[in-house]
């Protein structure tokens, strides 16, 4: 269900609307599974590329509700591609 994935189709609508994804990404931002936190920071990369102020949003939000090391390790790579636009 990425927005914008490699060997996916495009959801438009995720790109478009990526809150309707939160009720699934919120519970996960501190999951200890390497896996998932890579799957989220992935979604969340991939959302900051046609919705960055989103991703900005919800990091910042992150970063104050979590201060788990997981939550920071989704943080950093899901703002990745932002990051090299500065």
């Amino acid at each position: 269900m990425r927005p914008v994935g490699v060997w996916v189709k495009k959801i438009a609508r995720f790109q478009e609307q990526p809150d309707l994804a939160l009720p699934i990404l919120e519970p996960l931002k501190s999951d200890t599974s390497k896996y998932v936190r890579d799957a989220v920071a992935n979604w969340i990369n991939d959302a900051s590329k046609s919705q960055p102020e989103w991703a900005k949003q919800i990091c910042k939000r992150w970063e104050k509700e979590s201060t788990t090391k997981e939550t920071a390790y989704i943080i950093k790579r899901g703002m990745r591609t932002l990051e090299k636009r500065k």
